[in-house]
Parts: C-alpha cells; structure tokens; sequence
C-alpha cells in the first residue's frame, strides 16, 4: 500500500493525546485540507467552529459526555450551513425580488439540509486524514447533535447552521499502544448493483468476533447481542437525547 491507503487503513479514533497543542502550521494545514474538500456545487455549504475557549471546551465535556473533549489540544465543530446562502440572497434583495414576481422566497428545506449534512463531513474527513499525514490523531463526538438549545446558545448558531458533527484532535502519546481496530467484512457492507438483505445466518457470521470479544458482557447482563445493542444504542439515555434534539432541528430548519 502507498502512504495514504497505510494511514487509512491504519486509523482508529484517538481519546487521549499528548500533552502540547497543535503548532499552528499543523493547524493550518488542517483547515487547508478541509477548504479543498469536495463540495456541492462548490458551495461550501458548511462552517467550522474552532474551539480556543477552555470553558467551551469544557461545557462540550459536560454535554457530549466525553472528558477528553476538555483536554484535546484542536477541537472543531463543523456545521451544515445554509445560513450563509440565506444571508447572502437576502442581502442582494432576492426576497424582495421575488416578491416583486409574485413567488415565494425558498427557504432551505430537508434537501438542503442533506446535501449541507455531506459537504460538511466531507469536510470533517478530509481533515482527519490530513490529521493523520501529520502524526496527529482524531476522534468524531456524534453527541454534539443533542443538547441543541445549549449548543445552539454556546455558539450563537442561527436557524440554518446544524451542528453535524464534532472533532477532537491531537498529537500521539508517546507511550500509545496502537491498536488497529477491527470492522465488518467487507462482504456485508459492499453489494454489486443492487441492495442485499442480510440472512440471519450472515448476521451470524458478520458479528461472531463481536460476540465473542464481547462475551463477558452479554453474560452479565443476560442478553443477546440484538438485545444489548437496542438496549445501549437504540434506547439509550444518550440515543433518546438526541433524538429529541435533532428532531427539534429539523423542525426549525424546515419550519
């Protein structure tokens, strides 16, 4: 493999880092990588949002549920924002011209939502592997898309700017074991032309070594891997607030 496919296949999310910040080169080259990510159109239709305050930082710790949030040296929020196109259309007077036609003034609607959701991981993947090129690793925090009405107060997002994801980053602890983590067949995952049904028998087979590393667990608790993991992940404390959160979103983007 050539550099870069050794980096991705190499990757895993990292929760602990050394304790220096990111040189500022480093840190450049990092929202370079995400500038030339693919977009829509060439739209960029997505922000970021660097973290440089300690008590933001912390207040993420505290609402993601993840400590090491507080002690990453880069954290960066990355929107899916169409604020920015609604702000631009309105200040080269669209509404009114619209209005003057006689058609209504098209707000952004679950499309555009979206298409704004893949620019900006795009984007945020792109910035992981560039991360990574630099001895720097990562970890993504799904859980900034709960909490909305304190997220949305701590960064001042207006209406059409959705937080979609949330990445920390740092240097390699020296004295890291790195461990390459395992993922599904590929099997499983990649069809030929057509969408596949798994067969229970090939549940079976896609999750025997998660069943198997994951035994003691599943004997404490008296339950089959389905069952542990709609209990965690489905109907879990963290699962059930952000489906509160996300759902108010999607209401007030859509209106």
């Amino acid at each position: 493999m050539n550099e870069t496919l050794k980096l991705i296949d190499e990757r895993g999310s990292l929760r602990r880092y050394a304790d220096r910040p990111i040189a500022l080169e480093h840190v450049e080259a990092i929202l370079h990588s995400a500038i030339r990510a693919p977009t829509a159109a060439n739209m960029m239709l997505y922000s970021i949002i660097g973290m440089e305050d300690p008590a933001s930082k912390a207040a993420l710790a505290e609402t993601c549920g993840h400590a090491f949030i507080a002690r990453a040296p880069l954290v960066l929020l990355f929107l899916a924002d169409m604020q920015r196109w609604v702000d631009y259309y309105e200040a080269f007077g669209i509404p009114e011209a619209c209005a003057r036609d006689g058609v209504p003034f098209q707000t952004p609607k679950a499309s555009n939502l979206m298409m704004s959701c893949c620019d900006a991981l795009a984007a945020a993947q792109t910035t992981v592997i560039a991360a990574e090129s630099l001895g720097i690793g990562s970890c993504y925090i799904g859980d900034i898309l709960g909490h909305c009405e304190r997220h949305r107060e701590l960064f001042h997002l207006p209406r059409w700017a959705f937080p979609i994801t949330l990445v920390c980053y740092g240097y390699y602890p020296e004295d890291l074991e790195r461990k390459r983590n395992t993922r599904f067949d590929r099997r499983f995952i990649c069809f030929r032309d057509r969408y596949h049904h798994l067969s229970k028998e090939e549940f079976g087979e896609m999750l025997a070594p998660l069943e198997t590393k994951m035994t003691n667990v599943l004997e404490r608790e008296g339950l089959n891997l389905a069952e542990l993991t709609y209990k965690h992940f489905t109907l879990g404390k963290a699962e059930l607030e952000e489906l509160r959160s996300v759902e108010i979103l999607l209401n007030n983007w859509v209106g």
